[in-house]
């Protein structure tokens, strides 16, 4: 401190740098940076000092060596001499893929060039001037973040003249910086810090005041912002508009007055802003729920998968004093690239609520709940079951492959019931059909999250992406801009993706198979080619998706397409693939005898037909589409057995409740909308007593009589593989390995091999799916089954992730829109609306009910309807409109919105009303609330 008050930074002990005499080998423990790993190291020995370079290696190409004529590439492709440059950095000669960005090259030879602005998931701007290294040849300084590699290029990042650059460029940035470190959330994972330790100057000779704003401005419900510690990187703008297209916060000013902001002030409304808080180099924007919770080096981390929907993008779950206190996105260009959106990475709250269940329960003579032993309750549930109980099995959409398999085995061989679904949600969507008709070898998709990108045309039949699956409509929106793809969406109402599509098929209310048939002879005809990826997905009562999935078996039969199933949640493919299903056994066979639906079972319960209802983390009431059917199954004298994190509606009008253990709490995997197993690793122990649902199944199967011999997820595994046709080559140690390798490489003219309906077959370096070559392997999780016929279909990726808006373009507006079959009904017909609901992708479903970050933010429920039918009615935009149904009705706001004539749209579970209290009937009326 000088004595006019002011500060100095003082010089710092570094690597590399000024006081080089007194640097220890690593930073002594106390400094900021000490608690991280040391660099990485690289197959010839070399360091990889930037930590991820490894990773970026293994998915981009990168540092190769020579084998027998060859170039060598991380990860273990061949690259011939033609398809390499070779250029030499810091004195060392290199083989790269030509277009290859210099930065990335140079960092997986394990050079770390320095660097703010530059992030590998979008495309370059060097604004930063961090990164300037002197090319040989060149005059000035040139940055490696927008150079590509060139044949012969030597380049020097250590000469005089870069150095002194990168030391210039930190002086300046740290002239208004407020240093502020030990306040700061960032501090101890700050780009800046270790750069500055690194590279910087080790003093300043800056004595005027610095510029000063407003600190700890709140952008929005979950992101906080501070101006004075930004550096100007951009990253946060360039996120917004190039990958999520929500430009929402932006640069503001100019000269030294520039600034981030939100635009006129508004909030930073974006279901992806989360992201600009993992990617920002500095403090200035930070977490809202993480703020002051803890340091990096108090934390316990685990990589895990989120729970939430069904894309099951990779992350991180990091607890401290065994609190789960943030979830941050893992890179895996496979299936998120470096992204999530805000409910995965803010909805984790619910697995520390004081209102999970934490030990058995039982509805004693006073119709009270109490407290049981393990024991005690499954021995009463045992009793239930036995003596050829009439037993229905209804399983909800979050739980793992290994609760599903273990549900399966308990009711199909134990209890010995077919009445066994996993559809609650998504009731009677007929994913069987999807095999059927032929667009899929089994009941799932047979497209990959990449083949997006290498798609001529994209027909989306589905619910709005960016509500139910939202990074999906991410690598659909960079499928469109990024690598042209065709997009034609057909939906009775405006979706999210109308924006940027080719071409919009408004299909009339309830006509969505009719518009599919006539897609050939419309407008759409001239930009459909090959190859075709059909993304399918049940997305409402009103819908007939048996009639949806037929017609576009038959488009995919004219086209060759592939298909993308889009089912609701984290677990429902898993439950598929195990049986969970009325007329599907493991392994997607056809039952020789089907059973039951969701719909039939409570039906059933509700007549008095069943004896025994077992629900594994199924909350019917809330859930299911006709919450009146579920109320009369739980009171239709049928034992109720619920399994649940939760006291909900539905578990608290059960006869006994098992505590369930939550995500975190887990070792397991869930099995993704693209059919990839991904692993679960546990971080935090379950609260009392909880167990996971397998364990539920293991012990209730022994006390019937048939031991399994299952005491950990290896021995579930092991009968897995020995039994599911699919998954006999699935391999739990690749399961387990963490870390990007490079995407999977499609044989060009592949056939389909017709001794294999699926399966993953292990390979010299990793798992490849059978119908891939070997030679690459698989990124984290495996795709199966995935041999089907390609046909001249070259699906090679390029280097690295450009993700974006090319040319910083908008969507074009010569896409079309048509209406398809005859007009829909003038007003409120006798029959009344077709009644279309979804979710949104905030609302009060049990979990994000329970998590403190989101369960605040659910909208006012409200109805959209077409302004011509809102006219009929004297609706307007605002007014309240009663919506009958079976004799219930409901007071919700009018929304005018592009929807077709004769249909509404009601979200589910919006504060304090349920949708599917209304979406028993196909129809509802409407009228002016007087």
């Amino acid at each position: 401190m000088r004595a006019d008050g002011r500060t100095l930074l003082l010089p710092a002990w570094r690597h590399g740098r000024v006081g080089r005499a007194k640097q220890p080998a690593a930073l002594p423990r106390g400094l900021p940076g000490a608690h991280r790993r040391g660099p990485l190291h690289l197959r010839d020995g070399s360091s990889n000092v930037g930590g991820c370079a490894r990773d970026r290696a293994r998915r981009c190409g990168g540092h190769a060596t020579t084998v027998g004529g060859h170039r060598l590439r991380l990860g273990g492709e061949l690259l011939s001499d033609n398809d390499s440059v070779t250029l030499t950095i810091n004195g060392r000669e290199v083989a790269a893929e030509p277009g290859r960005l210099l930065i990335d090259v140079a960092e997986e030879l394990g050079v770390f060039v320095p660097r703010f602005c530059y992030h590998p998931g979008m495309k370059p701007v060097a604004v930063c001037r961090m990164c300037l290294v002197q090319i040989e040849g060149q005059r000035k300084l040139q940055p490696a973040c927008s150079t590509p590699v060139a044949d012969g290029m030597v380049v020097n990042t250590q000469e005089a003249g870069a150095v002194d650059a990168q030391e210039g460029m930190l002086e300046f940035l740290l002239i208004n910086h407020p240093l502020d470190c030990p306040i700061c959330d960032r501090g101890g994972e700050c780009p800046l810090q270790d750069q500055t330790y690194k590279h910087g100057p080790g003093s300043s000779r800056y004595v005027e005041p610095k510029r000063t704003y407003e600190k700890a401005l709140e952008i929005s419900d979950l992101v906080v912002l501070d101006r004075e510690r930004c550096v100007l990187c951009w990253r946060c703008v360039r996120f917004s508009d190039e990958i999520a297209g929500d430009a929402f916060i932006q640069l503001v000013d100019r000269g030294p007055g520039t600034q981030i902001l939100t635009f006129n002030d508004e909030p930073f409304d974006s279901y992806f802003s989360g992201n600009t808080i993992q990617i920002c180099p500095v403090g200035a924007l930070t977490s809202k729920p993480y703020r002051f919770v803890a340091r990096p080096w108090d934390l316990k981390s685990a990589p895990s998968v989120c729970s939430y929907c069904s894309v099951g993008c990779p992350i991180t779950n990091e607890s401290r004093d065994e609190k789960l206190v943030r979830c941050q996105a893992l890179p895996n260009e496979n299936v998120n690239d470096f992204w999530i959106c805000d409910k995965g990475r803010f909805g984790y709250h619910y697995v520390d609520s004081d209102e999970r269940l934490t030990a058995p329960l039982e509805r004693g003579a006073n119709d009270e709940f109490q407290d049981v032993s393990w024991d005690h309750a499954l021995e009463r549930v045992a009793a239930k079951l036995r003596d050829g109980a009439r037993v229905g099995v209804i399983a909800g959409g979050h739980l793992t492959t290994e609760d599903a398999w273990a549900i399966g085995k308990l009711a199909k061989n134990v209890i010995g019931t077919r009445d066994v679904d996993s559809r609650v949600a998504d009731a009677g969507a007929p994913y069987a059909d999807v095999m059927i008709s032929g667009l899929s070898p089994a009941a799932g998709s047979s497209a990959t999250i990449n083949d997006l990108a290498t798609a001529r045309t994209i027909v989306w039949m589905g619910p709005d992406p960016k509500e139910a699956l939202p990074v999906l409509y991410l690598k659909l929106r960079g499928a469109v801009l990024d690598h042209n793809a065709k997009l034609i969406v057909v939906s009775p109402r405006r979706l999210s993706l109308d924006g940027f599509a080719t071409h919009v098929v408004r299909s009339e209310a309830g006509g969505e198979a009719r518009a599919v048939d006539e897609l050939m002879s419309s407008p759409a005809a001239d930009d459909i080619g090959d190859p075709m990826v059909i993304c399918w997905g049940p997305s409402s009562p009103g819908r007939d998706d048996a009639g949806v999935v037929a017609a576009l078996g038959r488009l995919g039969a004219a086209r060759d397409a592939k298909v993308l199933m889009c089912p609701p949640h984290s677990g429902s493919q898993g439950l598929l693939d195990m049986g969970v299903h009325p007329s599907l056994d493991a392994g997607h066979e056809t039952a020789a005898e089907p059973g039951r639906d969701t719909r039939a079972i409570l039906q059933a319960a509700a007549d008095g037909r069943l004896d025994v209802l077992l629900l594994f983390g199924a909350d019917v009431i809330a859930d299911f589409p006709d919450a009146d059917l579920a109320g009369r199954a739980l009171g239709g004298g049928a034992h109720v057995v619920t399994v649940e994190l939760f006291p909900t509606e539905t578990a608290t009008r059960s006869d006994v409740l098992l505590p369930s253990a939550a995500f975190a709490e887990r070792e397991g995997t869930f099995t993704n909308l693209e059919r990839r197993i991904q692993k679960l690793e546990p971080l935090l122990e379950a609260p009392g007593v909880a167990r996971e649902p397998w364990r539920i199944c293991v012990a209730l199967a022994r006390l019937l009589g048939d031991d399994w011999g299952w005491h950990s997820f290896v021995d579930v595994w092991n009968d897995i593989r020995s039994n599911v046709r699919t998954h006999t080559e699935v391999d739990i140690d690749a399961l387990s390995a963490r870390g990007p390798t490079p995407a999977p490489q499609y044989e060009s003219g592949y056939e389909k091999d017709p001794s294999h309906s699926g399966g993953v077959v292990a390979g010299p370096g990793g798992q490849y799916p059978k119908g891939y070559r070997s030679g690459t392997p698989f990124q984290t999780g495996q795709n199966w089954p995935l041999s089907w016929e390609l046909r001249g279909f070259e699906a090679r990726q390029r280097p690295g992730i450009v993700a974006g808006t090319p040319n910083g373009a908008r969507p074009s507006p010569s896409g079309s829109t048509t209406s398809t079959g005859s007009a829909a009904p003038d007003g409120e017909s006798a029959d009344g609306f077709v009644l279309y609901a979804g979710r949104m992708i905030y609302d009060e479903g049990t979990m994000i009910s329970k998590s403190t970050a989101l369960r605040h933010i659910a909208r006012r429920p409200f109805v959209e309807l077409n302004e011509e039918d809102a006219k009929e009615l004297e609706l307007s935009e605002g007014d309240e409109a009663v919506v009958r149904a079976n004799g219930t009705e409901a007071r919700l706001e009018v929304r005018l919105a592009d929807i077709a004539r004769g249909a509404v749209f009601i979200p589910y579970d919006q504060k304090g009303f349920r949708a599917n209290t209304l979406t028993s009937a196909p129809r509802v009326t409407l009228a002016r609330d007087l």
